[in-house]
């Protein structure tokens, strides 16, 4: 190949990953956090410490509302939201103390539990636990007005376990933190004599999509009559990872080592922002240049309905990752309906509006003691 070319490969690996990464994350490197003063208790799915309350009115609620144009909801209560610290693993397989989002809506009846896993941040204070009070970037207060216990957890490299790094886009630490923090707040709100009325959804946008989908399978899997799901809405998720990538990265696996390797520090030195405050794991990459697929989640048989909504524009994570989850699992049998958003364009950020409203509209009709 002669320099000519070599310039031109070069360039797609940069254009391509970059596409991906810089929405939905990445980075590199491992990183261990430890408190020798405060030694991480031997246990999993625990509840470990609760923070104090955090109120937030309804008319404060409904004045941020306001100002989210085109996202319809009628809200019903004030909500009181905390920060939940348990305890999950990470991608080593060692216990680290992480954090969560609780919001709880000021009722006395009976209430659905709803999981809400975020889209990537490279910035720690975007995290749900660091947004106790109603905004416009996080939706979890606003479904807890409108009825539900919310769980929204951080991921590990965030919150509590700032310095850890991000396990982003691998299959068991995506699905632990979730399931950990169902099980710890479940034992928070039994605690607290907090009455949920035994239903559970379960939603997530981009890498939220993604570890979502994680959870539910590895839930199925586990065999976790404790958390058994009424409803899931996925949203524009990487579900099928070999597949997304494949798509932005065209037919980057098929040339030379030297070029892989090219691809590889672009994603190491050039994508990730100077100023980003989580570290992430580049081993999803790695096992994409290795054609090993251990990390989808996309192939098998969920034995409740899913909604897979996601737009054909979408740039970020293309349609094609919820196709081949669609075609996957309605082959094995399984009832999934893939929802196209109607944005103009339906790319990936003009999507989440209408993501919300389909998920809670679909939620709402599930729901018992709204």
């Amino acid at each position: 190949m002669d320099l000519k070319g070599l310039k031109i490969y070069r360039y797609i690996a940069i254009l391509c990953v970059s596409s991906f990464v810089i929405s939905c994350g990445g980075s590199t490197g491992k990183t261990a956090l430890v408190d020798p003063l405060n030694p991480i208790l031997e246990q999993s799915d625990g509840f470990y410490s609760i923070s104090n309350k955090t109120n937030n009115s309804l008319s404060s609620i409904q004045t941020k509302l306001s100002t989210i144009e085109g996202l319809n909801l009628t809200l019903r209560y004030d909500v009181t939201t905390y920060k939940l610290e348990y305890m999950s693993r990470n991608s080593d397989n060692e216990l680290v103390k992480v954090s969560g989002l609780v919001a709880i809506p000021n009722k006395n009846s009976p209430s659905p539990l709803l999981s809400f896993q975020h889209g990537t941040t490279f910035v720690n204070s975007d995290a749900p636990s660091f947004n106790l009070k109603v905004n416009t970037r996080h939706p979890e207060i606003l479904f807890a007005s409108l009825a539900y216990l919310v769980f929204s957890p951080d991921y590990i490299g965030y919150g509590t376990s700032e310095g850890e790094t991000h396990p982003y886009l691998l299959k068991k630490p995506s699905a632990d933190i979730v399931i950990d923090m169902l099980k710890a707040g479940k034992q928070w709100l039994k605690k607290e004599n907090i009455r949920t009325n035994n239903q559970l959804f379960m939603t997530g946008y981009s890498e939220g999509g993604y570890v979502t989908m994680a959870a539910l399978e590895a839930m199925q899997n586990r065999g976790l009559s404790d958390l058994t799901v009424t409803g899931a809405v996925l949203g524009a998720g990487p579900y099928d990872l070999y597949t997304t990538l494949d798509t932005l990265l065209h037919s980057l696996n098929d040339i030379p080592d030297f070029l892989t390797n090219i691809a590889q520090e672009t994603l190491e030195y050039f994508l990730i922002p100077k100023d980003a405050e989580v570290y992430f794991e580049r081993t999803f990459l790695n096992r994409y240049f290795d054609k090993d697929r251990q990390d989808n989640v996309h192939n098998w048989k969920p034995a409740i309905p899913l909604k897979l909504f996601h737009g054909e524009d979408d740039k970020t994570v293309p349609i094609e990752s919820a196709l081949s989850t669609w075609k996957t699992m309605t082959a094995l049998g399984a009832d999934v309906e893939l929802v196209k958003c109607t944005a103009n364009p339906s790319d990936h950020s003009p999507c989440v509006i209408p993501y919300l409203n389909y998920t809670l509209n679909y939620f709402a009709g599930l729901s018992q003691n709204l």
